[in-house]
């Protein structure tokens, strides 16, 4: 998705013909507090969300060694009150969200990594932008 996305932002997102939304997934021992980060980012501003979400993927390695370093780190990259969001995620006041959108993404069957729900018609994996586009026009040309 992170290769695909702008051209799906600039064509569709942009114009208001559809709405990306994100659903976390909780996988291993540092997806909790990353997932949480990305919320405490988007706190600040909402597209902080976004901008921490693509650090996160850019740095994901960095995370087994040192997530909470790792997650300030970024936090200071993108230009954060960094005292806000370590407060923030200190006081884990987006885990319940996350566990609970990971709950609803179990409970629909998700399994594979990404996976797309597109008016509920799941797409499982990465899929090239001619794809999306495709899936898109025909959604709404109905």
């Amino acid at each position: 998705m992170v290769r695909v996305e702008p051209e799906i932002v600039a064509n569709y997102v942009a114009q208001g013909k559809v709405q990306l939304a994100f659903s976390h997934v909780l996988d291993h021992r540092p997806s909790p507090l990353a997932h949480q980060g990305a919320e405490c980012a988007g706190a600040q501003a909402p597209i902080k969300f976004w901008e921490m979400h693509n650090a996160l993927f850019e740095r994901q390695s960095n995370l087994w060694q040192n997530t909470e370093g790792t997650l300030a780190e970024i936090a200071q990259d993108i230009g954060l009150d960094t005292e806000a969001f370590q407060a923030c995620l200190t006081s884990g006041q987006f885990a319940e969200k996350v566990q609970r959108m990971d709950q609803a993404r179990r409970s629909l069957g998700i399994r594979l990594r990404p996976s797309f729900d597109l008016n509920g018609r799941v797409i499982p994996g990465a899929q090239p932008y001619e794809t999306f586009a495709r899936l898109f026009d025909e959604i709404l040309s109905q």
